[in-house]
């Protein structure tokens, strides 16, 4: 009887971790800030770097035009027209390499990655990921969060839990920092650090006691207290 409510127990925690960090049910409940609002990203991007930059810089500016008719297509949910191109336009791939270190092009590999990470190819989101430099708070978070649950799905839970630490300090805000605090504690647990996790779930609860994560927050502190 105390064998199977352990594995009842330790099979909670792998749902709770497989339901956090599954990419399907994340990119759905984050649809606006992952795909629809990157579009944005652009015009956050020119605010920071500067006109005169891009004045000087035409390869950006063709970056900028570059990526669109490929990322309609993929807010169409046509990802592989998106990815590939047409007669009509380039894909998405042929940005990403053509406009590498541009905004056009973080965004053709920011959306190369989440295509990726639908079709389950988890190495090959990272690789694109690492390619994305975003200065924007909460995507730049996310794109260190995604690359978190990358591993998780690649069973590299040292990796996550570094990686969601990392997106949550990232830019601390109440958004993103309490939801990958979770993440992180629930990867220190699959890891068995609970004294780690302890630490991200006490720091929800003392700093982000308002947030979503902070409601149940006290199960967690419980379960990796015992």
């Amino acid at each position: 009887m105390a064998k199977d409510k352990k594995q009842t127990k330790a099979q909670a925690k792998a749902d709770e971790l497989d339901q956090l960090t599954s990419t399907e049910s994340f990119i759905d409940k984050y649809k606006n800030p992952l795909i629809i609002g990157v579009g944005a990203l652009v015009v956050i991007v020119l605010g920071i770097i500067g006109y005169q930059k891009f004045i000087s810089e035409p390869h950006e500016l063709e970056s900028r035009e570059a990526y669109w008719p490929a990322y309609y297509e993929f807010e169409q949910d046509s990802t592989a027209l998106a990815i590939t191109g047409s007669e009509d336009f380039d894909g998405m791939e042929y940005v990403a390499d053509e406009y590498s270190g541009t905004s056009g092009g973080n965004i053709a590999n920011y959306t190369m990655a989440l295509a990726a990470m639908k079709e389950a190819q988890y190495q090959d989101a990272l690789d694109y990921f690492d390619e994305c430099d975003f200065d924007d708070i909460i995507v730049g978070s996310m794109v260190l969060g995604l690359k978190g649950d990358c591993y998780v799905e690649l069973d590299d839970f040292s990796a996550a839990a570094e990686m969601f630490e990392d997106a949550a300090e990232r830019e601390v805000n109440e958004f993103t920092s309490p939801m990958y605090l979770l993440k992180a504690g629930l990867t220190y647990e699959a890891l068995d650090q609970n004294n780690d996790a302890l630490t991200a779930y006490e720091k929800i609860k003392n700093d982000w006691s308002k947030s979503d994560e902070a409601l149940d927050i006290d199960k967690y502190i419980a379960r990796v207290k015992n």
